[in-house]
């Protein structure tokens, strides 16, 4: 097995805390963020097949390049 960086997380536990918490609500907000308004994600719905997972990666960029446009096309238009 290799390891790759320093960076460790804590292990998972029963009792809560406020910590673990706040970064979880950090990172819901993070990912809300990237859709905002409530809109639907940017990959359409449906059965893909690829016959690599570059393939499948290349797809997937290219609708998260396709959404974080229109995404910043809406904010330039808001601000004018």
């Amino acid at each position: 097995m290799r390891i790759v960086g320093r960076k460790s997380e804590p292990l998972p536990t029963l009792a809560a805390s406020g910590e673990a918490l706040m970064r979880a609500a950090s990172f819901n907000e993070m990912m809300q963020s990237t859709m905002p308004y409530g809109k639907i994600g940017c990959i359409p719905k449906g059965i893909y097949r690829f016959k690599t997972h570059e393939e499948a990666n290349r797809q997937q960029d290219e609708f998260l390049v396709r959404h974080m446009a229109k995404i910043q096309i809406e904010i330039n238009q808001l601000t004018k």
